[in-house]
């Protein structure tokens, strides 16, 4: 009973471990494999890169050959470090996967994980061109899509693939150290500056300036009107009796009714004087 239980536990071990072999990868020894990688296998292992490759369980790698690393290898360790970021993919691709995608598919790349990434510099852009050809490259707005797939290097299906690229892919802002969209924004700020600049008050005077001097104006009128009804009271006395209303100036009312309060006293006066005399002559 202990014999076969013992033995049911070796199988079950074995199987482990042909699974884990099988799954496991290192991608310095799959590198070494191929000589002309071996300066951007030498830079992952440099950046400490090829530790996170081999914990994943499934990875792409778009490799760059000794002669397209161009500068690469001369940048600081960060910017070697973010670019090479790039070129590890979180999921399994080969070149049938790839060919099968559809047109601009977004591509998640190792830099995503660093906490850093901004305006989509951790992703990738897959075009497909009217040749039949694939490029890639960063998902930044405005980024190029200039770096060709050039086809598979080596492949352990669903787990790591390696892919042959023409030229590093360079997020904007990675080698710059500067936010890729920072600066389209800061070019419209002077657009309201301007505006307010173009309606400014200093025209606000020019509607004071217009009244102050037509005020004159209608003040001169009823002052050069004033002497006219002065100059002839008299001659001018018969006309308001012929219309009840006139538009005779204040000053020849207010002697109408000063003449006839008068006329009206010197007539009681006169009749006065004749009862008396009446009142007299009775007597008499």
């Amino acid at each position: 009973m202990s014999s076969s239980w013992l033995s049911a536990a070796l199988i079950v071990l074995y199987c482990f471990l042909l699974i884990s072999t099988a799954t496991a990868f290192n991608i310095t020894r799959l590198l070494g494999r191929y000589p002309e990688f071996s300066n951007f296998n030498d830079l992952l292992t440099k950046n400490d890169l090829a530790s996170e490759i081999n914990s994943r369980k499934t990875i792409t790698i778009l490799a760059v050959s000794n002669d397209a690393l161009g500068g690469l290898s001369g940048k600081p360790e960060e910017v070697q470090k973010g670019v090479l970021s790039n070129h590890v993919v979180l999921d399994y691709y080969d070149t049938l996967k790839l060919q099968k995608m559809k047109n601009k598919s977004v591509l998640t790349t190792l830099y995503q994980t660093t906490g850093v990434a901004s305006e989509g510099q951790g992703f990738l852009d897959v075009s497909h061109k009217n040749d039949g050809s694939i490029v890639i490259g960063s998902a930044v707005k405005g980024a190029p899509q200039d770096t060709k797939l050039l086809g598979s290097v080596a492949a352990q299906p669903y787990n790591i693939s390696v892919l042959s690229v023409s030229q590093p892919i360079v997020a904007p802002g990675i080698d710059s150290g500067l936010r890729p969209i920072a600066s389209p924004p800061k070019a419209s700020a002077p657009v309201p500056s301007h505006k307010k600049k173009s309606t400014p008050p200093a025209d606000a005077p020019a509607p004071s300036d217009d009244t102050t001097a037509d005020a004159p104006a209608p003040s001169e009128g009823p002052t050069a009107d004033a002497p006219a009804p002065s100059d002839g009271p008299t001659a001018d006395a018969p006309a308001p009796s012929d219309g009840p209303t006139a538009d005779v100036p204040t000053a020849d009312g207010d002697n109408k009714p000063a003449k006839n309060a008068a006329r009206k006293l010197s007539g009681a006066s006169f009749g006065l004087a004749v009862v008396f005399a009446s009142f007299l002559a009775l007597f008499h």
